[in-house]
């Protein structure tokens, strides 16, 4: 039976936690090119730094990393924690965060180019396991897809641009358009990704969906999987063919 992969990029294939904290602080501040450095992420305040990092774990989507910058003091311990905190914000301030934090994502990747993917690293193994699986993969992701191309070809990697579903907030809607043009049903698309409810939204849409342990998450995700029977999969696992999804 014929199959396909998709993955998800942050915290699956990539892990940009400095980039992002970076573009947050300096898009919203306003802040110059010349601040997406070394001293400039040494500027950012500590406590911001260490919410971001904690609220990244909930976070799907670019909107959500506005989290961290209005509320300080809030205790997030759960996913409907975050989500509790995210409503609270004004969806216009969320909608001009998301703004400015792309145009100068958007500034920086063209101006910086160099020092800007230097924030970027890949997961070990993954650019084996990109260059060599013989089966169609797709990348579903929140991220843009212009991001993703550049960081995969920095890295020696050549993807078809196609196959990359970026700035998706409902990433069941990239399955359906991907299941359509590849002539599978859903059962027969695997998708991978760290982030719980992502996986969860994917399994009770069809799709064969698995939870990425090494990306971004929290305690309250093992809850959240095991609720929804959920199947989860480690580094190790995922790269040694665990599941024996991938050649079947």
């Amino acid at each position: 039976m014929k199959k396909v992969i998709a993955l998800d990029f942050d915290g699956l294939i990539c892990d940009g936690l400095k980039e992002c904290i970076l573009v947050s602080w300096n898009g919203y501040h306003g802040k110059d090119v010349s601040d997406f450095s070394a001293q400039g992420l040494e500027a950012i305040p500590v406590e911001f730094c260490e919410r971001f990092k904690h609220c990244r774990n909930f976070a799907k989507h670019l909107g959500h990393f506005a989290v961290p910058l209005f509320d300080y003091t809030t205790p997030i311990a759960t996913q409907e924690d975050f989500e509790a905190v995210y409503q609270s914000i004004n969806s216009d301030v969320i909608d001009e965060f998301t703004k400015n934090v792309t145009a100068y994502r958007h500034k920086v990747r063209r101006e910086k180019e160099a020092e800007w993917l230097s924030y970027h690293t890949l997961y070990p193994g993954m650019e084996t396991f990109l260059t060599t699986i013989d089966l169609p993969v797709y990348i579903v992701t929140a991220k843009d897809g212009d991001s993703v191309m550049k960081i995969l070809s920095s890295a020696g990697i050549q993807f078809d641009e196609s196959r990359i579903f970026g700035e998706q907030k409902m990433k069941v809607e990239a399955f359906r358009k991907i299941t359509d043009l590849s002539g599978v049903p859903p059962h027969e698309l695997h998708f991978f990704d760290d982030n719980i409810l992502n996986v969860v939204e994917a399994q009770k849409a069809g799709y064969s969906a698995y939870w990425a342990t090494w990306g971004y998450n929290a305690p309250d995700h093992i809850h959240i999987a095991k609720e929804n029977s959920v199947s989860s999969i480690t580094l190790s696992e995922f790269l040694e063919n665990h599941l024996g999804v991938l050649d079947q």
